[in-house]
């Protein structure tokens, strides 16, 4: 549960039926055929931020993006960011109206690699998955999101706990229809990129 006090949150904003309904609510409006494996990758963006870029080394993660970008079409028609995380915190850059602004890339490289170093240092990662997706399934099972059948939800749960909670792709239906390019930010370091 979290507590709001004036301006102060105190406690697991995943555990939040309150935030996280607004923040899907937020996505299903945009990207209405959404499927539980999109909203399990929402999850573990808001978690883990963009953490696992670290993985590969910089200069690859530089290269991929360069190489991404260029290869997109400018476009005004999405947001150029959207939250992901239920206070916020976590961003996604959609790459195409950042194009579209012509904005360089070196900035946002270097938002990234920070966000990166940022929400690597953040401890209980995956019992936030856990909560968000406990926090999901209850919004699920009282109907308050209709669209998925909580069977199903915990099914994928069970699955991502065997799998130690691996990264994902968006699912076919979501990359088919949205073609989704972005990149992951600290909602504090936005102001830097805008």
């Amino acid at each position: 549960m979290q507590l709001k006090l004036g301006c102060y949150r105190v406690g697991n904003a995943w555990k939040s039926q309150q935030d996280v309904f607004k923040l899907l609510v937020s996505h299903f409006r945009r990207y209405h055929l959404m499927e539980i494996q999109d909203v399990y990758k929402l999850f573990y963006q808001g978690v883990f931020g963009s953490s696992h870029i670290m993985q590969a080394s910089i200069a690859d993660f530089e290269t991929s993006l360069e190489q991404e970008f260029e290869s997109l079409k400018e476009n005004n028609t999405q947001p150029l960011w959207e939250s992901i995380h239920p206070e916020g915190k976590i961003v996604r850059v959609n790459l195409a109206p950042y194009k579209f602004q012509s904005k360089g890339l070196e900035r946002l490289s270097t938002l990234c690699i920070w966000t990166a170093e940022v929400s690597g240092q953040e401890e209980k990662n995956s019992e936030n998955i856990l909560v968000a997706f406990n926090t999901f399934y209850k919004l699920c099972k009282s109907r308050k999101i209709p669209k998925f059948n909580p069977l199903e939800i915990e099914k994928y749960q069970k699955w991502i706990i065997e799998h130690k909670f691996p990264m994902v792709h968006h699912s076919e239906v979501y990359q088919k229809n949205y073609d989704p390019h972005y990149r992951l930010v600290h909602r504090e370091f936005l102001s830097l990129l805008i």
